[in-house]
């Protein structure tokens, strides 16, 4: 007993942990590097099938289609080379937006109808790609179908299609806009304006039109009954060659229409709105314009922009925000506001220097006002005590904005009578834009700092810029701009801002 023990060797760690599994007798006989090593699964391993698998092709239709709609059309029809999957996906989108840079063309210039050729020549490129688009694409579920480009009554018979295919595709909102991105009509000597074929939309039972917006075309009287735009809301008549009667009679078929807007319509001489249903309501430089008269009950906005016309108010009593812009000196706007119990904005352009009598007419109109924005054409000087006048008739002010278009003028020492016993109680926002460093302007803003124990907000914007209509802005070019602003900024600092309570916001642009 004891020899046997002692011939056993000592204990060790190792004699603690369980003994791995052991191969067969074979394999331990065998050379260490004969026995093949077995094959670990790697990272790279399981990732294999997941970046086999594509993932995008895998979505359904509706979201693939819906990714595609996000392009532009050429970029989308380039997509059925793919696979069979996607082979014809792009003939379903919804939105067509059929302009020269969406088809890879060239964007043309301004002046593009100098050179006929160049035009022509383009012309039938654009018109060739949208017809093979067109005869690719599935017409169902077209939400927005839009064309901007420069054609004639030249084109007549590929543009009568394109609008046989908006109605009968059901598309929601069509956009036909015969001119560039730059919105110029087209001037080719001997060739008439488009005319919109109104046929397309009458006596059918299945269009579903909401917004149509044509520009640079004309419009004609058609006896069918125009059902087609029972849905429409919002209708834009740009640049068209189209008379009252017309008018007159697309809005007695417009039985949802929210939003009319006539620019530039040189045919239009007087005017009539009679609608239950309008909200808004846009006329801007129509030049044969003489009257507008309008019976709207619901009308909520309205903005005119041109020369003087006679304004008549036949039943809106519940305007809210009334713009008027008028553009010939010694006319003035404010000849053109009614009497609206409702009327919280009032938006104004003066081509010429207000007078304080024209004010004191009309103040009982401005009682219940919450905002005012004037647009200075010229200096006024000594005028400008017309403005705090205005001002004094609205107590209910809380937001003044005032756009100046002046130039550089020196500090000039000015002396203006002001009116007594004015009191802006509610104004707590000033902006003032345009900015030159006007004297009247800095002595209009003194005036302002002591009548306004509420004011918050004091912005100085030098930068100018001019209202388009539509609610759309031009501003100035930066480099005509910078000298004047550069001025205008110091003048703000220096004699300004030591001038302003501490409690009241001040920022320069």
């Amino acid at each position: 007993m004891g020899s046997t023990a002692s011939t056993l060797p000592p204990a060790t760690a190792d004699d603690c942990i369980p003994p791995k599994k052991r191969g067969n007798w074979h394999d331990a006989q065998q050379p260490e590097s004969s026995i093949p090593p077995k094959k670990r699964r790697t990272w790279q391993d399981v990732q294999q099938p997941v970046q086999n698998l594509d993932w995008i092709s895998a979505m359904p239709d509706d979201v693939l289609i819906k990714i595609l709609s996000l392009m532009t059309i050429r970029e989308a029809a380039t997509t059925d080379c793919l696979s069979s999957k996607w082979r014809h996906l792009w003939e379903n989108v919804p939105y067509l937006r059929l302009t020269a840079s969406a088809l890879g063309m060239q964007v043309l210039a301004p002046n593009y109808h100098e050179n006929l050729d160049f035009w022509n020549s383009e012309a039938t490129k654009f018109v060739h790609k949208v017809n093979e688009l067109l005869r690719h694409h599935s017409g169902n579920g077209v939400q927005k179908f839009k064309v901007r480009f420069p054609l004639t009554s030249a084109h007549a018979s590929d543009l009568d299609r394109w609008v046989a295919f908006a109605a009968a595709s059901g598309a929601k909102s069509f956009e036909l806009s015969l001119c560039n991105r730059h919105n110029d009509m087209v001037t080719v000597q001997h060739v008439e304006p488009y005319n919109f074929p109104l046929k397309y939309f009458a006596d059918v039972g299945h269009c579903n039109l909401h917004q149509l917006w044509l520009s640079n075309c004309s419009l004609e009287m058609v006896n069918s009954n125009l059902n087609g735009f029972s849905y429409l809301d919002r209708l834009v008549l740009d640049s068209v060659s189209v008379v009252d009667a017309v008018v007159l009679n697309i809005m007695s078929n417009c039985c949802a229409l929210n939003m009319l807007g006539l620019r530039k319509c040189h045919q239009l001489i007087n005017v009539r709105v009679y609608h239950a249903q309008l909200l808004r309501m846009d006329v801007y430089d129509c030049k044969s314009l003489i009257s507008i008269n309008i019976h709207a009950e619901k009308l909520k906005y309205f903005s005119y922009m041109g020369h003087k016309v006679d304004v008549e108010y036949e039943y809106a009593p519940v305007i809210q925000r009334l713009h008027a812009h008028f553009i010939k000196k010694n006319e003035c706007p404010l000849e053109c506001i009614g009497a609206f119990p409702e009327l919280r904005t009032l938006i104004l352009q003066f081509p010429s220097r207000l007078q304080v009598r024209r004010v004191l007419q009309n103040s009982k109109k401005f009682s219940g006002l919450k905002e005012i924005v004037l647009y200075i054409l010229t200096s006024w000087e000594k005028s400008i005590h017309s403005v705090a006048y205005l001002l004094k008739a609205a107590p209910l002010v809380e937001t003044f904005s005032l756009e100046a278009y002046g130039t550089l003028n020196p500090l000039n020492k000015l002396k203006i009578k002001w009116p007594k016993e004015c009191a802006l109680g509610m104004l707590h926002t000033i902006r003032i834009g345009g900015f030159s460093g006007e004297p009247e302007l800095m002595l209009l803003l003194f005036f302002l700092l002591k009548r306004s124990p509420l004011l918050k907000n004091l912005l100085i914007d030098p930068h100018q810029r001019h209202y388009q209509g539509f609610d759309r802005w031009k501003a100035a070019k930066p480099a005509d701009d910078a000298t004047r602003c550069f001025y205008a900024r110091g003048v703000a600092w220096t004699h300004l801002a030591p001038k302003i309570p501490s409690t009241v916001k001040f920022r320069v642009m």
